[in-house]
C-alpha cells in the first residue's frame, strides 16, 4: 500500500512541534523547506535525465521523447537529457 503524502514528512512535523519558540520554529521550517526544496529538484532533474537518456537509447526521436515526456518540445526534451 503507498504512503500518504504526509507520510515522508512526518519526522520533520515531529521536529519542528518540538520546538516551542515559534519564531524559531518558523526558522527552522524554512531552513527545512529550503533544504527539501534542493534535494526535490536534484531528484527531478536527475530523474528527468535518466528517463529522456533512456528513451533515447531506446531508439526514440527527440520529438517522441518530448511526446513522452508530457508532451514537451523535442528542444526541451533534449534539455531533459543533458540534465537543463
Amino acid at each position: 500500500m503507498a504512503d500518504s503524502p504526509d507520510t515522508p514528512f512526518a519526522p520533520y512535523d515531529e521536529q519542528l512541534r518540538a520546538i516551542t519558540d515559534l519564531p524559531e520554529r518558523w526558522k527552522a521550517y524554512v531552513d527545512r523547506a529550503k533544504y527539501l526544496e534542493r534535494e526535490l529538484e536534484s531528484f527531478r532533474k536527475r530523474q528527468r535525465q535518466e528517463i529522456a537518456t533512456g528513451l533515447k537509447a531506446q531508439g526514440k526521436t527527440w520529438k517522441e521523447v518530448g511526446e513522452i515526456m508530457g508532451g514537451v518540445t523535442y528542444q526541451r526534451a533534449h534539455q531533459f537529457g543533458r540534465s537543463e
